[in-house]
């Protein structure tokens, strides 16, 4: 706490300056307007709205002064707002106050001062309305007092008028998620949830989704209005005199007492209302309302409450329901989500980029053994979660902006790698996967270009993998960049074939050199009579249609043979090789067991 002195109320004055949410926003017109017009009716080249902070005074709007905040121990206005009328300091060089003050002995050279202070209407003094001239003054009689205090209440007036638009949602005409985050603290500081007497509820009325096909389709005057006709929906479902609140776009909330039985009963009356179609205008709406709750511990913090009404609500929704109590696995998934993204970004900068790695797992010709390229396949260790899992990791990441960041540094170190081995004389393609939201890049291939050119490595040396989902997205865009690659030289495969969005469309159409069979296929198909029929069926229909296929998920020798019996150009698998870095390859390169195998077999067939 710094010297200047403290009014008895500073902690509830503090408190009071957090919720209005205004330190360090942005300029405000209606400030500016007041200080301009204090300036000029009171011919001071200084004018500020201050805001006495806990060890700072921050000015909201200012005029003839450079300084955006000063120490609350040098401020005049941290005096001003002790005193029950306006501040006046005719000469502060003759007042043993500020005579030694940096702000007189110094920048900006303070004489004269006058500060009328900025009252809430609860009597709390947050700052001053203050005049400030580096002339000492003669007098400030009380015509100068009333025009201050005059201007001093219209910025009074702008703060309270900020506040009651801080709590309340203009569109719908209900308190905010700040009101409803301010009320939850309430209750929790007033000890009324114990023994769960309180039960807070978040409706989610359509979810986000349809609430954006509406404004796209009719606009958002006419998807607000479709709001206001659920809102008011609820309201009725609703015992009287419940606060209902606006959480976001699409959610409401509430908070009431009961069991959790009579709780239940009425989530479950609101969720059958609300499947009744829902008319505005002349267009019925379907859209199903759901509802997450969570009974009130004694103690808890509101931001906590929120985000688990919010994770039940969307659980409610995934699995159909039309309500859901919290359960803390929601929580603990979503937080790991969290920690896995935030580590994940940690991971991708520069001098954290040891976390990741790649590793490489050989293909082999199903009939020689010889070795016919690596399928590069990422990997990340970090310092605080250890390995995590590109299943986990990657389907995160393709939600957020990292998975651009991911797939530009799987291309550039497996196309370095691709760079040493073609350097030595090794002719071994590198494969790597493309995400659906890669290939939906307009410049995607432009940024292949330019890593194959900034490595000088053969084009034909590098396979792209990419999953059915990608057919999904943009098929056009999708084609275009397949083709390109393809010019380039390029082999192109489709990896997990037969689990996506296949048909034979896609088979004609689509520029693609290699299917790859799932391994969800081959794994049973030994003792699977439906994947023994399929297996050979999708190997003799890519072949009809001129494309090699790769068998993923070889894990017996007995799998291996049947798979090079019906004709199966090449496979992958834990049987053949884990995948392993880069030198742990070369060495199994220079033993090539499955090499050896593959020639033991021809000579015992001769």
């Amino acid at each position: 706490m710094s010297n200047a002195p403290v009014p008895f109320n500073e902690s509830r004055r503090l408190a009071l300056l957090r919720e209005l949410c205004i330190l360090d926003t942005p300029p405000d017109q209606a400030f500016d307007l007041i200080t301009k017009l204090a300036s000029k009716t009171f011919n001071v080249p200084i004018a500020l709205v201050t805001l006495i902070d806990k060890e700072r005074q921050w000015f909201k709007s200012r005029v003839g002064l450079e300084l955006t905040e000063t120490p609350r121990d040098h401020a005049f206005c941290a005096y001003a707002i002790l005193q029950p009328e306006v501040m006046v300091v005719l000469d502060a060089q003759q007042d043993e106050r500020f005579k030694n003050n940096p702000l007189v002995t110094g920048s900006p050279h303070i004489r004269f001062y006058a500060g009328a202070q900025l009252t809430s209407r609860e009597g709390l003094n947050l700052g001053t309305l203050c005049l400030i001239d580096k002339v000492p003054h003669h007098d400030f009689g009380p015509r100068e007092h009333e025009t201050l205090l005059t201007l001093a209440a219209m910025v009074t007036l702008r703060l309270e008028s900020l506040r009651a638009m801080d709590y309340m949602d203009q569109t719908m005409g209900l308190p905010n998620r700040a009101r409803l985050l301010d009320d939850l603290d309430q209750h929790s500081q007033a000890g009324i949830c114990a023994a769960g007497q309180l039960a807070a509820v978040a409706v989610d009325l359509c979810g986000a989704e349809y609430f954006n096909d509406t404004v796209k389709a009719l606009g958002y005057r006419y998807a607000d209005d479709y709001l206001l006709a659920s809102r008011d929906r609820l309201i009725s479902l609703l015992p009287p005199d419940t606060t209902l609140y606006r959480i976001s776009a699409t959610r409401l909330g509430f908070v009431l007492g009961g069991t959790d039985e009579t709780l239940a009963d009425l989530l479950g009356r609101i969720g059958k209302a609300c499947a009744v179609p829902l008319w505005v205008g002349d267009i019925p709406h379907n859209a199903r309302a759901t509802m997450g709750a969570l009974r009130l511990p004694d103690t808890f913090d509101a931001a906590d409450v929120l985000r688990a009404l919010i994770s039940a609500s969307d659980a409610a929704r995934k699995n159909g329901n039309h309500w859901s109590f919290y359960d803390s696995r929601h929580h603990d998934s979503q937080r790991r989500a969290y920690q896995v993204l935030s580590a994940l970004s940690t991971a991708l900068h520069q001098e954290h980029i040891d976390e990741l790695s790649l590793h490489y797992q050989p293909k082999v010709d199903l009939r020689t053994g010889e070795c016919t390229g690596v399928e590069a396949l990422l990997r990340w260790t970090s310092p605080t979660l250890g390995a995590v899992s590109p299943a986990e990791f990657i389907p995160l990441a393709e939600k957020t902006a990292l998975i651009d960041r991911i797939t530009g540094w799987v291309m550039d170190e497996a196309m370095r790698q691709a760079s040493v081995w073609q350097q030595r004389g090794w002719r071994l393609p590198v494969a790597f996967n493309v995400s659906a939201v890669d290939l939906d890049r307009p410049t995607f291939t432009d940024e292949l270009c330019t890593c194959l050119l900034r490595h000088g490595v053969d084009p034909h040396l590098i396979e792209l993998e990419f999953t059915e989902s990608a057919l999904s997205h943009s098929p056009d865009r999708l084609r275009e960049h397949l083709l390109s690659l393809q010019a380039l030289g390029m082999t192109v495969s489709i990896d997990d074939f037969g689990t996506g969005y296949s048909n034979m469309t896609y088979l004609k159409t689509l520029a693609a050199n290699t299917l790859k069979v799932d391994q969800s296929f081959v794994r049973d198909m030994l003792t699977n009579a439906t994947d023994q029929a399929i297996v050979p069926a999708l190997v003799n229909l890519a072949h009809r249609t001129r494309h090699k296929v790769v068998a993923e998920g070889i894990e017996t020798l007995a799998a291996y043979d049947a798979l090079a019996a019906w004709g199966c150009d090449q496979g992958q698998g834990y049987w053949i090789a884990k995948p392993m870095t880069a030198s742990a390859l070369e060495q199994w390169l220079g033993s090539n067991p499955i090499r050896k195998m593959a020639a033991s077999s021809v000579s015992n067939m001769a």
